[in-house]
């Protein structure tokens, strides 16, 4: 973890460190969240934790804590806002796309449509979620959101958008905003409800076929956010969901 992170992420701890306790060690939170970021990376359980973490138990109790009082989505917002003073997000093209994982936590009696599972229908029918994505032009994160697997992406455009984690600038006629979205949201309610949030849709329509001599009427913008997705499946613990609860997931996410 570098130190510009903990320098961010410290203050939001603040308040979880132990009162004077009679000499016993201090818990070392920073050491705690490379803990959490070594599950994030391998994807591994929580009982194969390395011991230079420390004792699990803490591990987990810490993450669990900080999930329930929302601190790792304001560590989110609050880095999203670092990000935005020192270099900007780019709001004026921003795209949009959904991801499937599998997530083979079914058989738990309390994972039910609620908790962000369904069967999946490109995997027989396995259990799985779905990670959408609204990303900057840089394919920077702006909001996430995890459902079923079940559900469709043209669904889940207005509910995405609402999770956006720093105010949205107002477009004007001179500055406005695009929303890039592929084939799989080629609806007319989602290009009206598109545009009922502000944007200028550009839709890619289905059967549409490229021009032959090769002419773009705007440069190539929607793969931004593949490329985050692909990115975020880097870490194994998002790639395939392990974790039975929706909100561990998503702040595992964040």
């Amino acid at each position: 973890m570098s130190d510009d992170f903990w320098r961010q992420a410290e203050p939001l701890l603040e308040p979880f460190k132990r009162k004077h306790s009679g000499g016993r060690t201090p818990l070392d939170f920073r050491l705690i969240l490379n803990g959490i970021r070594y599950l994030l990376k391998t994807g591994c359980q929580w009982d194969c934790l390395p011991a230079r973490y420390g004792a699990k138990s803490t591990v987990h109790e810490h993450f669990q804590k900080w999930v329930h009082a929302g601190v790792l989505s304001e560590l989110f917002r609050v880095m999203a806002n670092a990000y935005q003073e020192q270099i900007g997000l780019q709001w004026t093209w921003q795209s949009m796309d959904g991801a499937l994982v599998q997530a083979p936590v079914h058989g738990q009696s309390v994972c039910l449509a609620e908790e962000g599972l369904g069967r999946n229908p490109t995997d027989r029918a396995r259990s799985g979620s779905k990670l959408h994505l609204q990303v900057d032009q840089q394919g920077v994160p702006l909001g996430v959101e995890v459902v079923g697997a079940n559900v469709h992406d043209s669904r889940l455009v207005s509910s995405t958008l609402a999770t956006t984690i720093l105010p949205r600038p107002a477009p004007t006629r001179d500055d406005p905003q695009h929303l890039c979205l592929d084939k799989g949201y080629d609806y007319a309610r989602v290009e009206i409800e598109v545009k009922d949030h502000g944007y200028l849709p550009h839709i890619r329509r289905i059967g549409e076929e490229k021009l032959a001599d090769g002419a773009k009427t705007h440069p190539a913008r929607r793969w931004v956010v593949e490329r985050t997705i692909a990115w975020l499946k880097g870490f194994r613990a998002i790639r395939t969901r392990y974790v039975c609860q929706l909100q561990n997931y998503l702040a595992l996410i964040q």
